[in-house]
């Protein structure tokens, strides 16, 4: 059906359809002032992607990368792991209790002024509490906290019972629970206990603590209505629920105190009557419940929510066994294929962590054999990841926690694999966790702002941003702009999950859910600018447009050191024009370093508010010179009356890189003319791309950038992008010695040789490299540069003076020239033979 195509629509809002659905589509993430665009809040922090459990949002409105802790209090944050158990979506924090429910939290929120007390009306027997912690850890040691004196009582009699989540396969479905800590004698003033928890299944020498999800706190004896005696006058100011027993006595003849009723004592003479004894009742107030683990385990920091594909085993379906957090799922591993390359794990924590250590935890039948390699997500001259690969470590042991240390260091990808130990012999492999730990603030968070939209045509002029940037950190930011919007249709069932148009149109009409339209950067949309490193840096991007993105990367080479971000703002300024619009001739056929004459025409459309430009920067994305031939102005689109600028009263300057730039006598303003800019160049690139900024020199630091379009009807190009044919051209051309032969000698003749060097084929910055030598292979000169177009044609000078300046002796010598690659490419150097003579 027509409707739910996708349509490439031009300046349109956003068409929110759906409800519930719609709102992972409409969350704006910045602030639209009248001079500027403003992201200073959690709120829209929020609403910029990001790796999950990469960054944190800070109260206050700013943002800073996720620190990985060591020696943590894995109660503290359950609250924040979710899992799925038996189809249910569950979270950390109270489980369960016999008594009190409501108050459980508080036995895990951090405060000693807070604390979870039993109904001192029910039984013993329901005196318990279960605390779930989210998510697996390796409990290391507990702390069980009362309130402080005069807070309340400690607990007289307990225990402390960890679960690693299992339920036991029985009719009763419980779960299985393993006694970490108990109290049985009775303890009236002890507020703090620490109880180590030993390794209950097989793990290898010097291991610690245990596999813990549940904890069961149970108390086994109370003194109950004679929790602490007190005297009468203090018993009569308790409250009636505090006050507990008042214990009567009858004195002997010799001198025994004997309890008896209260009817029985107020009945006996006076002489008989001893002492009465008051009780306040007890009340047992547990504060905090802490289990202590190694450190914040990052694969579940970085997976709020089980989420399939975050792990890949190659030739298997995806899943999330091994990183789910729960002990009780696992994975059967199959021995892993060199040949294939198949059935290894790859975990992606989503960005890179400081990390020095791996645990595989397993329920039973481990792996005989494995090995574990990390990467830091860096890739080589093919795109392959490049690994760091341990020792294959054997398992004879059958131990059920398997460990990988290494020095502190960058990790994004942990990859495990599982490897035959004995040939012929059936093996278990079950892997339930793969868990990473470390220290230090992630090192690269990188987050993606939603559509900015700027309401109208906007010229974007500065970018800045501030907060707390430490040594050893940094912050950059990138752009991208448009003004066209793919608006993508969603479809989802009555339950909100997604499906495909078929199955939706397939929903009986009445309770078919409406349609959520999402939008996404159409076709016009510039690629992401060179980064900004520095606040307050002229905008990069395509200007003006309507639309725009943000990209912003908090980058770290210290562990404990983060930069924070507490706001960004990009600042606009009135536009020169309301619109530019330019159109290249020709853009096909082009002969790759060849000289080509083009027509750039451009049409500057004006509203009454517009002040105008004065200046013409005219650039190409090749390191070319521009040579210009002639411009002129005319009438509406189709250059009616043209009159000729230049050569006449434009003047003309040379730029970096080839560019251009034609200065007005004065300002360009208030007339819709077209102009022809008639120039010749060469293209080095099979996309070439030319572009025109307007430019008023009242106002430095304004520049607009004309965009492709329409611009005339004299051509059909709408285009600014050259293209040329190079798949038979070699990176590096024919490099050519001007002269070959020079003499140096000062009489302005042949001084210098010129170092031509053609470069094709290579996108963004390069080192062009010409290095002089002897013939005994001693280098004399380095005239290498960087280059921030690498294609072009580079013209490098060498005045025959060694690099202290001292001139060479006559004779031959040796050059060097050609362009460092990432890759190892072919044709990228050559050697060529210059003379010297005097």
């Amino acid at each position: 059906m027509e409707e739910y195509k996708t349509r490439l629509l031009s300046g349109k809002a956003l068409l929110l359809l759906g409800l519930g659905a719609s709102a992972a589509f409409a969350q704006e993430g910045y602030r639209l002032l009248p001079d500027r665009v403003v992201v200073n809040s959690a709120a829209h922090w929020q609403a910029w992607s990001a790796p999950e459990g990469s960054r944190v949002l800070l109260p206050e409105g700013g943002v800073e990368p996720r620190l990985v802790r060591r020696q943590i209090n894995a109660a503290l944050d359950a609250g924040q792991f979710r899992y799925v158990s038996e189809g249910d979506t569950l979270s950390g924090g109270v489980r369960a209790a016999g008594s009190n429910l409501q108050a459980g939290g508080l036995a895990m929120d951090g405060d000693l002024a807070t604390y979870w007390e039993p109904d001192p009306q029910s039984p013993l027997e329901s005196w318990w509490l279960e605390l779930d912690l989210g998510r697996a850890v390796i409990a290391q040691h507990i702390r069980v906290r009362f309130v402080e004196e005069g807070g309340g009582d400690p607990f007289l009699k307990f225990r402390v019972l960890i679960s690693d989540g299992r339920i036991a396969l029985t009719e009763a479905r419980n779960r299985e629970f393993f006694r970490v800590g108990l109290v049985t004698e009775p303890n009236k003033d002890q507020r703090e206990f620490e109880f180590e928890v030993q390794p209950q299944h097989p793990a290898p020498l010097g291991s610690t603590g245990e596999v813990a999800q549940i904890l069961r706190f149970e108390a086994l004896g109370s003194d109950g209505v004679r929790g602490r005696e007190v005297a009468s006058g203090e018993y009569a100011l308790l409250d009636s629920i505090d006050q507990g027993a008042i214990d009567y006595f009858r004195r002997t003849g010799a001198g025994r105190q004997i309890q008896v009723e209260k009817e029985i004592y107020e009945a006996l003479p006076a002489q008989e009557q001893g002492q009465v004894r008051y009780f306040r009742r007890e009340r047992p107030r547990l504060a905090e419940v802490e289990v202590y683990t190694s450190g914040d385990e990052v694969t579940r920091l970085t997976r709020s929510l089980p989420k399939a594909g975050v792990v890949r085993i190659a030739n298997t379906r995806r899943t999330r066994e091994v990183e789910d957090g729960i002990f009780s799922t696992f994975r059967s591993l199959r021995e892993y294929d060199p040949i294939k390359n198949e059935n290894q794990i790859e975990v992606d924590l989503g960005t890179r962590y400081w990390l020095d250590r791996v645990l595989l935890l397993s329920p039973g039948q481990p792996p005989p054999a494995y090995q574990v390699r990390i990467c830091d997500g860096s890739v080589d001259p093919s795109g392959e990841k490049i690994w760091r690969a341990f020792e294959e470590r054997q398992n004879r042991e059958v131990f059920l926690r398997l460990e990988e240390t290494f020095p502190l260091q960058e990790v994004r990808f942990v990859e495990v694999r599982r490897l035959k130990l004995e040939v012929g012999k059936r093996e278990g492999g079950n892997l339930s966790e793969v868990q990473v730990y470390g220290e230090g603030y992630a090192s690269e968070v990188v987050m993606v702002s939603p559509l900015i939209r700027l309401g109208r045509h906007r010229l974007l002029s500065t970018l800045s941003w501030n907060g707390d940037i430490p040594l050893g950190t940094r912050v950059e930011v990138r752009t991208r702009s448009g003004d066209e919007l793919l608006h993508i249709p969603h479809y989802f069932n009555q339950q909100g999950v997604e499906i495909d148009v078929r199955t939706w149109e397939k929903i009986a009409e009445a309770e078919r859910p409406p349609v959520v339209i999402e939008d996404q950067p159409g076709a016009d949309w510039s690629n992401w600018s060179p980064s900004y490193l520095q606040p307050g840096e002229e905008f990069k991007s395509p200007n003006p447009r309507q639309y725009l993105m943000a990209e912003v990367r908090l980058l770290s080479q210290e562990p404990l050191r983060a930069a924070r971000l507490r706001q960004l703002q990009l600042h606009f300024d009135p536009p020169l024009v309301d619109q530019a619009l330019a159109e290249l001739w020709p853009t096909t056929g082009i002969k790759p370093g060849e000289e080509q004459e083009f027509t750039l025409y451009l049409q500057p459309l004006f509203t009454g508010a517009n002040p105008g430009f004065d200046r013409l920067e005219l650039r190409s994305s090749s390191s070319a010179p521009i040579e210009l031939v002639s411009v002129f102005a005319g009438q509406n689109e189709r250059l009616l009356r043209p009159r000729r600028l230049w050569p006449g009263t434009l003047q003309v300057e040379s730029g970096q890189a080839g560019a251009l730039s034609l200065v007005f006598p004065q300002l360009a303003g208030r007339q819709d003319l077209l102009y022809a800019i008639h120039f010749r160049t060469r293209v080095f690139l099979s996309n070439t791309l030319f572009g025109v900024r307007l430019i008023r020199s009242a106002r430095p630091g304004v520049v607009q950038e004309a965009a492709a379009g329409e611009a005339t009807s004299l051509v059909e190009s709408q285009s600014l992008v050259a293209r040329a044919d190079l798949q038979e051209i070699t990176p590096l051309g024919q490099v050519q010695l001007i002269p070959p032969v020079f003499t140096p000698n000062g009489d302005g003749v042949n001084d210098q040789v010129a170092i031509e060097i053609p470069v094709f084929v290579l996108e963004g910055p390069k080192r062009i490299a010409a290095q002089i030598y002897d013939l005994a292979g001693r280098q004399v000169r380095d005239l290498s540069v960087e280059a921030s177009q690498a294609s072009g044609l580079h013209r490098l000078l060498w005045d025959g003076r060694d690099h202290q300046g001292m001139l060479q002796p006559p004779g031959l010598y040796l050059i060097r020239a050609g362009i460092d690659t990432d890759a190892a490419r072919s044709h990228t150097q050559v050697l060529s033979m210059v003379g010297v003579v005097y």
